[in-house]
């Protein structure tokens, strides 16, 4: 539907929802009271200026989200998924990015017609006969009805979708990407290579890069005193109500502490939960699952007779995350694992082994080493549990009401000098200190980094005493003691990173060294293996990558893949220097522009370009009046 939107559909990548993929449906779920008995339909979830997103559009698009992602994992969307990607907010962010664009389109005098509205609704698969003749008011209404809608709330969505797709075709016809561009594109993704190579971690130089010279100290300080420039700083004195030696001073009779933990039920219990280790072998183009299950039943069989599993699985298991702990895949509960392995691990016994069993993944050989009963833990389990949650949540309570205590006396008594603020300090639970300058992003010690701490301290007029503030360690109170604007300091003041800085740079200086003496020897014709083995490193290959540089094993290193993408096979290169030393690298394979592929791929990579371009102005956009418009929240939904 939508001759615009149809038109335009390349363009779009995450703006095209609701008319084209929900009404299209023509079946709609019953929304009933709401995510968790909220705020009413039409209550607000957030604010784009005058404009509002409520609470039922936010609803209706959070359930699409979720059904979106439940097919696209395979049904296997777990609320931990939904939690991690922040679905809710997602959904939420989707629609105030729909208001602010609607917000632009108003700006520059973009709207549709009834006609128009009248069309696109005609054009809605359910909303005409085989004939293409209008269904009828009856059928029309119905359709609303199901869909939960009214003619307006409709209409309305069906207006705002065609003023949308008309933005979208203003900001497509801006874009033009040439031809020698399209090519550039196309060379990056189609040229390719595959190394083989070895790392040589900068690391290894510590011990000798750490004899630094006050010669070289100053010398790395002049050149780059810039970089060590000093940003605002503030120097505080704090009172501390320790939470931990308050909690320390806690006692708790037996009585007291079953009654908290009949009053928590819930948070003792457990699920049913299964310890396993295992083995993967993978099944892909070099190795077949015929040859997978017979392998392992080899493998099994080793175990049978003896053999350690874990030693085992650290040889052989290609699963990367429980190689290296011996296959131990840790507790788990239903719900966490692929269902083959779930199903398996789960039916067995401690001391089980399972196996070969084929999952998407390929084929495990298990051992099953412990599994736990789900259901409610008696209190005598869990009592040291108990006590220590009761004596945290007792241990906060106290702290923050000793501290609120010591905040209304600082006010009510104006104690506002150093020599006052010692005088309250017990030297016990309630502690007196005083801060090294430090700024906005610098860790205070044995506060953190970017607290509320710091927050409190550069808000802060001098003299002024902060409310309690909540850190690691307890409640503070704070009082501005000197502010030190930005500045370029002198060495003493930095030393300790200037001296790190340089220990940094001999390390890497080292790595380069190293690596380009390991060049020329293979240049004179040593073998890879032997020259890694020398320096105490491992060869790996690469796989194919483009210039992009996403190197199997290595990650994002474009100047590595610009490096060999300039190479012929056999040929070797680097030292390249990356964030942990540099590395060495032998060219397996390079794949170079064809240009009568190029010629039946132009089109499709000038498409992507295109779309590319487009949602980069629409994302400018967007920033542009989130700047100029207030966006407000509903606080409740959001937390």
């Amino acid at each position: 539907m939508l001759k615009i939107f149809r038109d335009n559909l390349k363009y779009l990548s995450w703006i095209l929802w609701l008319v084209v993929i929900i009404f299209i449906a023509f079946v709609f779920v019953d929304f009933g009271g709401g995510l968790s008995g909220g705020p009413g339909p039409r209550a607000a979830a957030a604010t784009v200026g005058d404009r509002t997103v409520s609470y039922r559009d936010f609803e209706r698009e959070y359930r699409r989200l979720e059904t979106q992602y439940r097919q696209a994992f395979g049904g296997q969307l777990t609320p931990e998924m939904i939690d991690q990607m922040k679905l809710p907010l997602m959904a939420l962010e989707r629609l105030v990015d729909q208001e602010l664009l609607l917000e632009e389109a108003d700006r520059i005098g973009l709207s549709a017609s009834d006609l128009e509205v009248r069309q696109a609704i005609l054009e809605i698969p359910g909303l005409k006969d085989p004939q293409g003749r209008f269904v009828g008011k009856e059928t029309y209404d119905r359709f609303l009805r199901v869909n939960g809608l009214d003619h307006r709330e409709f209409e309305k969505t069906v207006r705002d979708e065609l003023v949308l797709a008309k933005l979208q075709t203003i900001v497509a016809s801006s874009v033009r990407i040439g031809d020698a561009e399209v090519e550039k594109a196309y060379r990056r993704q189609a040229e390719r290579a595959a190394i083989r190579y070895f790392q040589i971690p900068s690391s290894r130089f510590a011990a000798e890069a750490q004899n630094v010279t006050p010669a070289e100290l100053e010398s790395h300080f002049a050149a780059h005193r810039e970089e060590f420039r000093l940003p605002d700083q503030r120097v505080v004195d704090y009172l501390l109500v320790d939470t931990i030696k308050t909690r320390a001073q806690l006692t708790f009779e037996p009585a007291e502490l079953e009654a908290y933990y009949r009053d928590n039920l819930a948070d003792y219990q457990q699920e049913e939960q299964v310890r396993a280790r295992h083995i993967l072998l993978r099944v892909d183009d070099e190795r077949s699952a015929e040859a997978a299950a017979a392998e392992l039943e080899r493998v099994r069989a080793r175990v049978e007779a003896g053999e350690e599993f874990a030693t085992l699985a650290g040889q052989i298991s290609e699963d990367p995350g429980s190689k290296g702990r011996g296959g131990d895949l840790g507790y788990f509960r239903r719900g966490s694992m692929l269902p083959e392995f779930e199903e398996a691990a789960f039916g067995a016994e401690p001391n089980a082994l399972l196996g070969p069993l084929r999952t998407t993944l390929g084929y495990h050989l298990i051992q099953v080493l412990d599994h736990r009963a789900g259901g409610q833990r008696p209190f005598s389990e869990v009592e040291a549990q108990v006590r220590a949650r009761l004596a945290a949540d007792r241990a906060d309570t106290i702290a923050q009401a000793r501290a609120e205590e010591l905040a209304r006396r600082i006010e009510n008594e104006q104690l506002s000098t150093e020599e006052q603020w010692r005088a309250l300090a017990d030297g016990d639970v309630v502690t007196f200190a005083t801060t090294a300058p430090f700024g906005p992003d610098d860790v205070v010690p044995g506060i953190g980094r970017k607290t509320p701490f710091a927050s409190a301290a550069f808000s802060l007029a001098a003299g002024d005493a902060s409310t309690p503030v909540k850190t690691p360690r307890g409640f503070a109170i704070l009082r501005l003691k000197e502010e030190l604007p930005a500045r370029l300091p002198e060495l003493a003041e930095v030393e300790a990173k200037v001296r790190a800085a340089v220990v940094r740079q001999r390390m890497t200086d080292a790595a380069l060294a190293a690596g380009e003496r390991a060049k020329r020897e293979l240049q004179a014709g040593k073998a890879l293996e032997a020259v890694a083995a020398e320096l105490g490193a491992e060869v790996a290959d690469s796989g194919e990558f483009a210039a992009s540089g996403n190197i199997q094993g290595l990650g994002t290193h474009p100047e590595i893949a610009a490096a060999a993408l300039a190479l012929e096979p056999g040929q070797f290169g680097g030292p390249v220097k990356t964030p942990t030393g540099a590395v060495v690298f032998e060219v397996v394979s390079r794949q170079r522009f064809d240009p009568q592929a190029f010629a039946g791929e132009r089109d499709l990579t000038r498409a992507n370009l295109e779309r590319t371009e487009v949602n980069r102005l629409l994302g400018s956009i967007l920033d542009q009046r989130k700047r100029e418009l207030k966006v407000n929240y509903d606080r409740p939904l959001l937390e």
